[in-house]
């Protein structure tokens, strides 16, 4: 009897990342949550069912990455890893304090870095596809938000150079970075009165993480190294690269606009 296909996603006790191990639960693959909730992400692999179950797991630690591949391996050939875990600090990015600038890092940058060394080790000449969750922040700035936005940028750069690396060393392995705008998880919601957030709150609604999590699968069946969500926002960042300076200024005025809509919250 032929073992079944195994995902691993991180951080995947709530938001986009369960919403992605549900998904993936649909595509027929067994799938390990990890979460540095342990408890959490209990509760969401026996929600999930058909398979799936949970570790919990710290990103920041190198080893612990390994021992989850280890895990996945053990259940069946791994497939699918995404990197979702991460965290958002807002502010003046003078005024973190030193431990939230380490602590975004170590999460969003060092993570996707262990999670990705992991998944290669473990895919190697069998293939697999690798999605990192990184954010429209990676294309524009994003004053209030500007180490969320460096961590992010760092993750789609990694992304486009280590598929470079597979390709050079011949390895079947698809990695692709999801770059979403605002998605409505507790995250967002936990920053929702945070003056250093009010870019967040400028624009449209916030999307749903059921339909970021299907564009990030969508996405690792294409040949797109990164996708933005949704797409037309995509075109209006880009547009910003051609005239920075102007670019800040559409960004200082959307800052207004998140003053105001977060003063009516």
């Amino acid at each position: 009897m032929t073992a079944p296909a195994v995902a691993v996603v991180t951080g995947a006790a709530r938001g986009i990342g369960r919403a992605l191990a549900e998904q993936l639960a649909d595509r027929g693959h067994e799938v390990l949550l990890t979460d540095i909730d342990g408890a959490a992400a209990q509760a969401a692999a026996d929600a999930i069912g058909r398979g799936a179950w949970a570790m919990a797991h710290d990103v920041r630690d190198a080893a612990g990455h390994r021992a989850v591949a280890e895990a996945a391996t053990a259940r069946g050939p791994l497939r699918v890893w995404v990197n979702n875990a991460g965290v958002l600090f807002a502010g003046e990015a003078w005024e973190h304090p030193d431990e939230q600038v380490d602590a975004i890092v170590d999460i969003n940058v060092k993570g996707v870095l262990g999670g990705c060394r992991a998944a290669v080790g473990a895919m190697g000449e069998s293939g697999g596809r690798i999605l990192n969750v990184a954010s429209i922040s990676a294309l524009t700035p994003v004053p209030g938000l500007a180490l969320y936005a460096a961590t992010k940028a760092a993750v789609l750069s990694f992304t486009t150079s280590l598929q470079g690396d597979l390709d050079h060393a011949g390895l079947p392995i698809r990695v692709r970075a999801l770059c979403p705008d605002v998605v409505a998880t507790a995250m967002v919601h936990d920053v929702e009165k945070d003056p250093g957030a009010a870019l967040l709150f400028a624009g449209p609604k916030p999307l749903d993480e059921r339909d970021v999590a299907a564009a990030g699968l969508a996405l690792l069946d294409s040949r797109q190294l990164f996708r933005v969500v949704p797409r037309w926002r995509g075109a209006m960042v880009r547009a910003g690269d051609v005239l920075p300076a102007v670019g800040l200024k559409a960004v200082a005025a959307m800052r207004g606009m998140g003053d105001r809509a977060q003063a009516k919250r």
